[in-house]
């Protein structure tokens, strides 16, 4: 199967300490896509994670490594699709599935960054959420966090037999954001949670809906990509 991700150029040093030279870089220089993708997907992970400690426990500094973090996605991603788009490689059904990825990534990113925005409102009015709400939180973002997990293990070992797994981690993501709601709607009427505490609870749900939409899209897009290979 031709591996997509070896755009911009078939070159890729996987050592470790290759891509955590990049990772570290404040602009870092990518070689190809695969490259880029997986640096941004490692700051996506490291963002989800400090995003929801943050929510738990309200921590500055790891806020402000999320807002770093976000700045260099938003740079990544600028930097891989001017690639893509000026790459000899990139033609027909390939560059149409591909050249998104990256600005895919960066809305994920955006959202993450919404969260940490209702993170610092909570820490900043002290508003308190339930021990149910946070039992909530804590099953949201370990799904997120694996599928962005497995996303990136498909695109370091080209292990397309994963994919299906991931796709029905994300059917299970919507549907949690979709009984979450349900069951945050019960405890307001039930008096269990207060107004303020009820908007930015559901400010966090839409905010993983909308990034598991576009983890989702990259699934799908390479789904049909595999497909398409093996009939070929």
């Amino acid at each position: 199967f031709f591996n997509p991700f070896r755009l911009i150029s078939p070159k890729l040093d996987r050592e470790a300490s290759r891509l955590e030279e990049l990772y570290e870089a404040p602009h870092p220089e990518m070689t190809c896509l695969e490259e880029g993708l997986l640096v941004m997907l490692s700051k996506l992970m490291d963002m989800t994670t400090l995003a929801y400690k943050s929510l738990i426990i309200a921590d500055p500094e790891k806020m402000k490594k999320v807002d770093a973090l976000g700045q260099d996605i938003h740079h990544e991603e600028k930097q891989l699709t001017g690639d893509l788009v000026c790459s000899p490689a990139t033609t027909g059904d390939v560059l149409k599935a591909l050249v998104i990825f990256p600005g895919h990534l960066e809305r994920v990113g955006d959202y993450v960054e919404s969260i940490i925005n209702c993170a610092r409102i909570k820490s900043r009015d002290s508003i308190p959420f339930s021990d149910k709400a946070h039992a909530e939180l804590t099953e949201l973002f370990g799904v997120l966090s694996d599928i962005l997990k497995n996303i990136r293990e498909v695109v370091a070992k080209s292990t397309w037999d994963t994919l299906a797994p991931v796709r029905e981690n994300q059917k299970k993501l919507a549907q949690l954001t979709v009984d979450f709601a349900l069951a945050h709607e019960d405890r307001l009427l039930e008096g269990l949670c207060s107004p303020k505490a009820s908007s930015l609870y559901l400010d966090i749900l839409d905010s993983v809906k909308g990034a598991n939409e576009h983890l989702v899209r990259m699934v799908d897009s390479l789904m049909k990509l595999h497909k398409a290979s093996v009939a070929a």
